[in-house]
């Protein structure tokens, strides 16, 4: 299942639209092999913060055993890891190290498990009375390097050699990581003593991840409004917004729009979440950041049914979710 697809950028840099790319086309490989599993959600340009630090996660794979992160890493040339697991890459001829894209996804994993530790309570429930645990749940990170890189991992340790592959490979790293059991396999199902997650489970956690359902109480407003992504702040004349640890269902629209003010949005290239601006392209709504001068999508899964079939109208100077299956609208919005 798909929470969160990857959006379509570009910039004009030559380097980051071959990172962009690269980062498509693993998320492709992801789609095919996972939109219509329900035991596997798939989250693609995730941003955590937690503690005052900031991960971006290219891919994230939520499942019934626990999680996996994966980094797309775009080489053109060969690329090499030596025995103490240091790389380095060629450009034209050229050598020259890199840094170890295995240790950023570690770096982002780690975060990512003190930020599901520490809001514990919030996703996932007790079982016989009794609260359960995320930490011993399984993590693991993966390396997808572009396809038509030449990759020399021959000398590397075994650990960062079975974590690397290129893009068309990914999925069948995952598979054999994640180690699904078939039903019929009795005996491993006894003795597979990885503690589970169930469906709800999973989509609770994956939307207070993906922080994009927050309710906000306005106030002399009966309607709960549906604010965009992630910010956790306090306005002192619309209430507190809060992370919903799961998803929502509006039964029906707001009876009134209300203002969302454009700092409710945050940009996915800096993290910025002020000095945003709206604007219509080609692609449709999106918002402009005023620090980076990146582009944020405001086409996003809807909060309520997380469906994909969304689209944003514009209503004078309120822009709105609209979902296609369930009909629920949602003020994301409002232009400065």
């Amino acid at each position: 299942m798909i929470l969160k697809d990857k959006t379509q950028t570009s910039s004009a840099s030559i380097k980051l639209d071959a990172g962009i790319k690269q980062e498509h086309d693993v998320a492709f490989y992801l789609r095919r092999a996972y939109k219509d599993r329900d035991n596997v959600m798939v989250l693609n340009d995730l941003r955590i913060e937690h503690d005052g630090e900031i991960a971006q996660i290219d891919h994230l794979i939520a499942y019934t055993y626990g999680f996996i992160v994966v980094e797309s890493k775009s080489i053109r040339g060969e690329v090499n890891v030596n025995e103490y697991g240091e790389w380095s890459r060629s450009y034209k001829g050229q050598w020259s190290g890199m840094p170890s894209p295995i240790k950023q996804a570690e770096l982002q994993l780690k975060l990512l498990k003190q930020y599901l530790c520490a809001n514990t309570e919030k996703v996932i429930g007790k079982f016989l009375g009794i609260q359960q645990g995320l930490g011993a749940r399984c993590y693991d990170v993966f390396c997808a390097i572009s396809s038509d890189a030449i990759i020399d991992r021959s000398k590397a340790p075994k650990d960062i050699a079975t974590k690397l592959m290129k893009s068309e490979f990914v999925t069948d790293a995952l598979d054999k990581k994640m180690n699904f059991i078939k039903f019929y396999n009795l005996a491993a199902k006894i003795a597979d003593t990885r503690p589970t997650f169930n469906q709800d489970e999973l989509l609770c956690i994956c939307n207070f991840l993906l922080g994009d359902i927050q309710q906000q109480n306005v106030v002399n407003e009966a309607p709960a409004v549906w604010a965009a992504p992630a910010t956790r702040m306090t306005n002192a004349a619309a209430g507190s917004v809060q992370p919903t640890p799961q998803a929502a269902v509006i039964t029906k629209p707001p009876t009134k729009a209300v203002a969302v003010d454009a700092v409710a949005a945050q940009c996915k290239h800096c993290g910025q979440c002020s000095g945003l601006t709206a604007q219509s392209g080609r692609y449709g709504y999106y918002v402009q950041c005023g620090s980076c001068g990146g582009n944020t999508p405001l086409k996003r899964p809807c909060p309520a049914c997380n469906s994909l079939n969304t689209k944003v109208s514009r209503a004078k100077a309120v822009y709105r979710l609209v979902c296609g299956d369930c009909s629920t609208t949602a003020n994301i919005l409002t232009s400065p």
